[in-house]
């Protein structure tokens, strides 16, 4: 067997793995659809489950699962933390198994009976997915971007996972393995604002390979593991701008974030789309209020699985609150800090939530997400073709970052206002992908590699008066 290069104290535990485990069955994959990843071991090199993405998306819409019904029940402005808590219970249902963690968000195995499906195309290109959970790679991780304490820089390694009415969705975009995409259903969405359903709900979790000894809330972590580029493996290199054909290895990265989205068309001033983030902190007693008085979702979990439990919220957001321009960016913080005139955004209190950086001018977003943005400010950005960067200071943008107590200038502020359902941010020269920035990558991935191979171009990036600019969250902030 050839040797898999290992770094840290895991390299025991994932040699273990890999040599005790047994390859999944024929289940979880009865056709041959979309490519599963596009990054991992070489078979024989590594035997064990290796993940499958779940694209049998249906044909119908579905109904909404009774937790969707009672979520969207629920007022989010009045009691923002019950939302969220409802959200996340609805997301940990039927897909954490109590055994090993590894076992877990294997979504063809929801054990009850929740259907939850991943956006194809995410495969390929250099941050495609990995063959372990399917992660990619996402933006990076600055120094004390986290914690004061972070000197080493790394980058986010993601997954996410839509329910069945988003399935559904994605399923019409990509009807088929052996096709491209349709944007048949986006296009008329932008006239009904029906792209996405009401009840559509998405998680996505982060990880990182940085460990408590640079941010000391990832202690009593919850481990996967990942095939990543070495150059992220804090203390080796640092990453090149082209990552075309750099190694990667076998790491164990840690759980740091979980985001989730609900289309819930009370939301008027966000297009239908409610937000929130999650942090964790393995200091958190598990039997607190997120775990019992907010759901039994974590009260049924035992074994290291429980550590999901360590995921507190840090807030919701269900509008950008354009008319709040005053600059305010934490790129380093070492409090959370709360901006009480915000009407939109709400923000956890509970000093158990580690020192958070949060938006811009303290609007929602999450620990591995870019301080001068915020969650629907960079989803908003989801169309294709993708004519405005997902952040104002990246080209062909090229905004310049205002300087904290100064009022924001208009070109600034377009990434900081509010939608209507259906509405592309770039209206009139893009279909708008409904805030699903996967949806557009996906798109954007498949453009970019049939160009390729058939040595053509496509008329859909030439539509506006600016060049296409690819999402890319790879990006390091400038300083002011």
């Amino acid at each position: 067997m050839k040797a898999i290069q290992l770094f840290g104290a895991c390299a025991s535990v994932i040699a273990m793995t890999a040599g005790s485990a047994s390859a999944q069955d024929y289940l979880y994959e009865p056709t041959v659809g979309f490519p599963d990843f596009g990054f991992m071991e070489a078979p024989g090199t590594y035997v064990g489950p290796v993940f499958v993405l779940s694209d049998d998306f249906p044909k119908d819409m579905p109904d909404l699962d009774p937790e969707v019904a009672e979520i969207l029940a629920m007022d989010f402005e009045s009691d923002p933390l019950g939302y969220v808590m409802a959200v996340r219970d609805y997301v940990f249902k039927g897909n954490i198994h109590g055994g090993p963690v590894a076992n877990d968000f294997v979504l063809q195995n929801n054990s009850e009976g929740n259907d939850w499906y991943h956006v194809p195309w995410q495969h390929w290109g250099p941050s495609g997915r990995e063959g372990y959970h399917g992660l990619t790679r996402e933006g990076p991780l600055e120094p004390q971007v986290l914690h004061q304490q972070q000197t080493q820089s790394s980058s986010a390694y993601a997954v996410g996972f839509y329910n069945g009415p988003g399935g559904f969705t994605i399923g019409q975009v990509w009807p088929s393995a052996d096709e491209g995409p349709d944007l048949t259903h986006m296009i008329e969405a932008m006239e009904t604002g029906q792209g996405f359903p009401e009840g559509t709900v998405v998680g996505k979790f982060l990880f990182t390979v940085l460990g408590e000894d640079q941010v000391p809330y990832l202690t009593n972590p919850l481990r996967w593991q990942a095939y990543m580029y070495n150059c992220d493996v804090i203390g080796l290199e640092t990453c090149p701008s082209d990552l075309s054909g750099k190694p990667r290895a076998t790491q164990m990265v840690n759980l740091l974030q979980m985001d989730v989205m609900v289309k819930d068309l009370d939301a008027k001033e966000s297009g239908g789309w409610v937000f929130g983030t999650f942090a964790y902190n393995g200091d958190a007693p598990q039997a607190d209020e997120y775990g019992s008085v907010y759901g039994a979702a974590c009260e049924g979990i035992d074994g290291p699985g429980k550590n999901w439990c360590n995921l507190i919220p840090v807030g919701v957001m269900w509008g950008n609150d354009p008319d709040n321009a005053e600059t305010f960016i934490n790129s380093k913080p070492t409090e959370t800090v709360i901006n009480a005139n915000l009407t939109q955004t709400w923000i956890n209190p509970d000093p158990a939530l580690p020192p958070m950086h949060l938006g811009f001018n303290s609007r929602l977003n999450g620990p591995a997400d870019n301080p001068t943005s915020s969650c629907m400010s960079c989803h908003s950005t989801g169309q294709v073709a993708s004519i405005s960067p997902i952040m104002p200071w990246l080209p062909p943008a090229n905004v310049a970052i205002p300087k904290n107590g100064e009022t924001a200038s208009r070109a600034w502020m377009r990434w900081f206002r509010n939608f209507q359902d259906g509405e592309a941010f770039d209206a009139g020269q893009a279909i708008s992908m409904d805030f699903s920035m996967q949806l557009t990558k996906s798109v954007e991935n498949y453009l970019q590699y049939r160009g390729q191979i058939q040595g053509g171009g496509y008329a859909l990036n030439y539509w506006s008066d600016h060049d296409s600019t690819p999402i890319s969250r790879g990006a390091t902030t400038p300083s002011n």
